[in-house]
């Protein structure tokens, strides 16, 4: 059948369905969309009418009826093709914020812009960013052995996350050594016998809780800090982060020899008071335990009775040694130590009980006699 005698049929099935169902003012708009598709189908329809061996004057038929010889799939797909331009719209965060130039106008060309600027911030920056597979092409490990190349290798890699278990668990190690400094040097020097009977045990953990402080700085300059999200991986920036803060300063002065005067005067264990600048870690490991603990409030209360307990702890020396001061003399100070009241347990149980008395102000204590009293 020829397409001119399909023409009459086709236009009058459009038509009727046209005057059967009331346009909205959506499907007027489609139906514009899709008679300029039509039309600029079916002049492409007449320029190819010549190519397929068609007359292309006006008074062929075929050419001006061309426009409506199409079957009812073509105009499904022409509606179809409508309706989706129609959706594409530009997105409205970038058309209100965008201040880029030509941002809009750019298209899909400013998403490969993107891409080729991230590409090159991770590729052409390396100090923006800190991979461990880039350390040997930044700075190479010079050995002539390969063992020993992969033993530096290795220690490179070495970087101490704050956010991995190795320094929740080596903070334990630590805070044990700095809490032994907090609680018996002061009771060391109060009292004489605990001193005079332990005299090598203390000098042996004396000697290895320096030893563990000493690590301890050695695990600082590996100590990982996060610059712009990422971990830091190179040893020179680990090792300005910690010389450029406060921490390096407390572990120098936690350090300095000041036991080295016992040899002169005898034994004085209160000269390793400036381990007392160590106590930072404990702080650090208190923050850490109450991130991972479960019962973060029980832990709590718990760091508040040690925390009195100490301060009773040094309460109880600080009354014996004021007590020896003044020759034991007086009923506010402590018995002559003769006797039952010798015993290292009598003492100290003694003036723990007078120092909680005399901190939860309870009880009926003896009034000061002198001025250190």
């Amino acid at each position: 059948m020829p397409l001119a005698a399909l023409t009459p049929v086709l236009n009058d099935l459009l038509h009727k369905g046209a005057s059967n169902s009331s346009p909205s003012p959506q499907n007027q708009s489609q139906q514009q969309l899709s008679n300029a598709n039509d039309t600029s189908s079916g002049s492409e329809y007449l320029s190819k009418g010549p190519l397929l061996g068609q007359s292309s004057n006006a008074t062929n038929p075929l050419s001006l009826s061309s426009i409506d010889d199409r079957t009812p799939d073509t105009l499904t797909m022409a509606k179809f093709k409508a309706s989706k331009t129609s959706l594409k719209r530009e997105d409205s965060f970038l058309r209100k914020f965008s201040n880029r130039y030509g941002y809009r106008g750019l298209g899909t060309m400013a998403k490969k812009l993107h891409f080729l600027c991230t590409v090159w911030f991770f590729l052409a920056e390396p100090s923006k960013r800190s991979l461990r597979i880039n350390l040997e092409n930044d700075e190479p490990i010079k050995s002539r052995y390969l063992f020993i190349r992969r033993i530096l290798r290795s220690c490179n890699y070495f970087v101490i996350s704050t956010d991995e278990s190795f320094l929740f668990y080596w903070l334990i190690v630590l805070n044990i050594f700095v809490l032994y400094n907090l609680w018996f040097p002061i009771a060391r020097q109060a009292f004489e016998p605990l001193q005079r009977d332990y005299s090598q045990i203390w000098e042996i953990i004396d000697y290895v809780a320096d030893a563990i402080y000493f690590v301890d700085i050695a695990i600082q300059f590996r100590t990982g800090y996060l610059e712009q999200g990422l971990l830091v991986y190179d040893h020179y920036k680990l090792a300005m982060n910690y010389v450029r803060s406060s921490r390096f300063i407390f572990d120098i002065i936690s350090l300095t020899p000041l036991d080295l005067l016992q040899l002169k005067f005898g034994s004085i264990p209160i000269l390793r008071f400036p381990r007392y600048f160590k106590v930072y870690r404990t702080f650090q490991l208190y923050y850490l335990q109450e991130s991972r603990t479960v019962y973060p409030n029980t832990y709590r209360v718990l760091n508040l009775l040690h925390i009195l307990l100490l301060l009773g702890h040094w309460l109880a020396s600080f009354y014996f040694m004021v007590s020896k001061a003044e020759g034991f003399v007086g009923y506010w100070s402590y018995p002559k130590p003769v006797g039952n009241f010798s015993q290292l347990t009598k003492m100290y149980l003694r003036c723990l009980y007078w120092s909680t008395l005399t901190l939860t102000t309870i009880g009926d204590l003896p009034p000061p006699e002198t001025n250190w009293q």
